[in-house]
């Protein structure tokens, strides 16, 4: 077998190649060119978080890194993702009464109790935490992007196209 045919069964999805997918410039139709927008100040404020942290540590920039950094670097950011996706799922259920966990873990005898509650259910200091934590997450994929030059241009204008493409796939059978 072939290094190409092992990276191929290796390689999650290869029927779902976007390479060709159009990208239309959603951003710019949006009007999003000429005024500030949330999600760019958001992208803004964690690649000023990073350089930052970085720079406290004496490591290089993004614009810096070569192929093996941003393996390394895509790595520990994939951990920290797993890690935060964790600790959201330990206060989905709520974390103030110390029963959240139990909505995940079978064997604990609160597990049907909090598994049939809504999220209107918890206190709005545990509603918070869970918000929290996928904010938390949200760094870490924000890192991703700026580990791999996504702008916020870019992830809008790849995301509608992607939603797009997906919605096409659905509606022709996928």
């Amino acid at each position: 077998i072939s290094y190409i045919k092992i990276n191929q069964i290796l390689m999650a999805n290869i029927d779902n190649k976007c390479k060709d997918l159009e990208v239309r410039d959603y951003f710019s139709e949006n009007g999003y060119d000429h005024s500030k927008n949330s999600l760019e100040d958001l992208y803004s404020l964690q690649a000023k978080t990073q350089s930052m942290y970085f720079e406290k540590q004496g490591r290089k920039p993004f614009s810096e890194f070569n192929i093996g950094d941003v393996v390394d670097f895509l790595m520990v950011t994939n951990h920290a993702i797993i890690d935060e996706l964790h600790e959201m799922m330990d206060a989905v259920g709520g974390i103030e009464d110390g029963k959240g966990n139990a909505a995940w873990k079978p064997w604990k005898s609160a597990n049907l109790e909090i598994r049939n509650q809504k999220l209107s259910d918890l206190s709005p200091g545990d509603l918070k935490e869970l918000k929290m934590e996928w904010v938390d997450v949200m760094h870490f994929v924000f890192n991703a992007g700026l580990a791999i030059g996504v702008s916020p241009k870019e992830f809008y204008n790849y995301y509608l196209s992607k939603n797009e493409e997906n919605w096409n796939r659905q509606e022709n059978n996928y």
